[in-house]
């Protein structure tokens, strides 16, 4: 990307920054698997990802 112009230097900041909700979250979801069924985990995460989906379409790009 950096040599076809799409990510600048001055970005790595930013995109290190963002890294690590991304990375506490697949932490957190870790340890909720290990206390809470699979079954209901499943359930749990398929939820978030409608409700999600549900924003993006009533809200694309606000």
């Amino acid at each position: 990307m950096l040599a076809h112009g799409a990510f600048g230097i001055d970005q790595i900041g930013l995109s290190l920054l963002a890294v690590v909700p991304a990375l506490a979250g697949m932490w957190l979801g870790s340890i909720m698997r290990q206390k809470i069924s699979p079954k209901t985990f499943r359930r749990c995460f398929l939820l978030f990802l409608i409700v999600l989906g549900l924003e993006l379409k009533l809200h694309p790009f606000a």
